[in-house]
């Protein structure tokens, strides 16, 4: 089995700790590479595609509801039974109390299934599945036993209906969903629609492996394979090639097939674009044996998408945004007024200063900082590097230098030092050009530099703070600065923007890496 693309599989928390890891080599500019305009015309992201969404929207909900429906019915009979049982037991009659218990089970029960992504079941591993029922059904029973500490009393022989009524369940629900993927994967209507990527030859495999496994939740569509794929054999199964796989998104649309499927190594290059088109993303094991036999379709997946493309995801991180940089903004005004006048009394020009920088989706932008140079600071600058070789190749290679004459005397340090400059950015945040955490916005000038590399760039809100600001900042390599805008892409989520905006105060206390 082929492993499923290295550049996709870093840990966020290791990352930060270890910012001097940097796979990703960024070449200086050279007659070879492509140039700005190029690059800006190949690699800049397109908005989501609407219609391919909501299909991943409908077709998911149709294949997760029945399986929520089977979960439900299994923990209110084994609820119901096992309480029954042990009532007996004890010379007791049913306890009525037990129908009071049973909604509050439910809605655990389906909202830590949720967590655990057992919804919509599609290429759900059997061992994943198992793992994530255990979890969840342990976990929903200490919180309804915890509940019941809370709010009234936990008697013995209820604490033992729910220990037994968590082993039932955890015994009889993998079963029950295996049983209802069977019977659902010989329907028409169930099941998402899939588009495979790989060579003929793995993608027959697959398809002839679906054939015999049809609760896995993935309806093929078809496949697209290689431009220089050579078709080596037949074997007698309507193979359903629709295109090559540079035409995946545009077959994809047309197929409504909302999920991407990689089963080949040759086509595992694309995963880091792909990602960000498809709504779903997964990697499916796949074997050189011939022999369609094998269970090894159960294995599938490993998803690759980031979590940035999902509705709700992008809606918490704009509702974290604005709950925290409202109050910020009315907390600071105060002392934002006292730069704005020291600025003022040092330097003669503008307090604010706004840099033209690009976006998500390619968007150009003004974003706003507090003035920290002087107002010839492009004349001072062609001084420096005209009379300092040094100067110069540290500029041609960091975009920065690390003694600038062009900072205002005093307060411009004092800026700098501290990023006390970046604090206008805030209005950029609150009208929704920036978010509060994610890769610094990208200078014009320097888009030829991110090459392939720009397309993840253009996918995101550029932040106020990242990955870079708490992994050393201007210590770092601009390869490395590009490698961890491809890692923030491609592991997104709530928990990493809370870490980076913990650890920002004290990166900024430190002063690592500012000057």
């Amino acid at each position: 089995m082929v492993p499923p693309p290295a550049s996709l599989t870093y840990n966020s928390i290791d990352l930060i700790a270890s910012p001097a890891v940097a796979p990703v080599v960024v070449p200086k500019p050279t007659v070879e590479l492509e140039t700005a305009e190029k690059v800006v015309a190949n690699h800049t992201a397109s908005k989501l595609d609407g219609d391919l969404n909501r299909s991943y929207l409908f077709q998911s909900f149709r294949t997760g509801l029945p399986l929520a429906l089977v979960d439900l019915t299994v923990t209110t009979i084994a609820l119901l039974v096992v309480s029954h049982l042990v009532q007996i037991s004890q010379g007791h009659s049913f306890n009525p109390g037990t129908f009071l218990q049973l909604p509050a089970l439910l809605f655990l029960q389906f909202g830590l299934f949720s967590l655990h992504q057992l919804y919509p079941g599609a290429g759900l591993s059997p061992v994943y599945e198992l793992r994530g029922i255990v979890r969840s059904t342990g976990m929903a029973i200490l919180c309804l036993c915890a509940m019941n500490l809370i709010f009234g009393a936990l008697p013995r022989i209820e604490f033992v209906t729910f220990v037994l009524t968590a082993v039932a369940i955890s015994l009889t629900l993998p079963v029950a969903r295996s049983f209802a993927r069977e019977r659902l994967g010989k329907t028409q209507w169930w099941g998402i629609r899939t588009l495979l990527l790989g060579s003929h030859n793995d993608c027959v495999r697959v398809i002839a492996r679906q054939k015999q496994q049809r609760g896995s939740g993935f309806v093929f569509a078809g496949y697209v394979s290689p431009a220089e794929d050579i078709v080596e054999f037949d074997t007698g199964v309507i193979t359903g090639k629709l295109g090559i796989t540079d035409e995946a998104f545009d077959i994809a649309r047309e197929q409504r097939a909302p999920v991407a499927a990689i089963v080949s190594a040759e086509t595992q290059s694309l995963a880091h674009r792909l990602m960000f088109q498809f709504p779903s993303l997964v990697w499916i094991g796949n074997s050189n044996t011939e022999d369609s036999s094998s269970d090894l379709i159960d294995s599938y997946s490993k998803r690759l998408n980031t979590p940035l493309l999902r509705v709700i995801p992008r809606l918490c991180k704009r509702t974290l945004d604005l709950a925290i940089c409202i109050p910020t903004l009315v907390v600071l005004a105060i002392p934002m007024a006292v730069i704005a006048l020291a600025i003022k009394l040092r330097s003669p020009g503008p307090i604010f200063y706004a840099s033209e920088r690009v976006g998500q989706h390619g968007k150009r932008f003004k974003m706003w900082k507090f003035r920290s140079m002087v107002m010839n600071s492009e004349e001072v600058l062609q001084e420096k590097l005209a009379s300092d070789p040094e100067a110069r190749r540290e500029f041609e290679r960091d975009s920065k230098l690390k003694s600038d004459p062009r900072i205002i005397a005093g307060v411009g340090h004092l800026l700098r030092r501290w990023s006390l400059d970046e604090l206008p950015q805030l209005w950029n945040v609150l009208i929704g050009e920036m978010s509060l955490v994610g890769p610094r916005p990208v200078l014009p000038s320097e888009i030829v530099r991110y090459q392939n590399n720009y397309y993840e760039y253009t996918k995101m809100w550029p932040g106020l703070t990242g990955l870079w600001q708490v992994s050393g900042r201007n210590e770092t390599t601009f390869g490395t600065r590009v490698f961890l805008v491809h890692h923030y892409a491609a592991n997104w989520s709530l928990w990493l923007d809370a870490c980076i905006l913990f650890k920002t105060p004290i990166v900024v206390l430190t002063r690592r890496g500012a000057y």
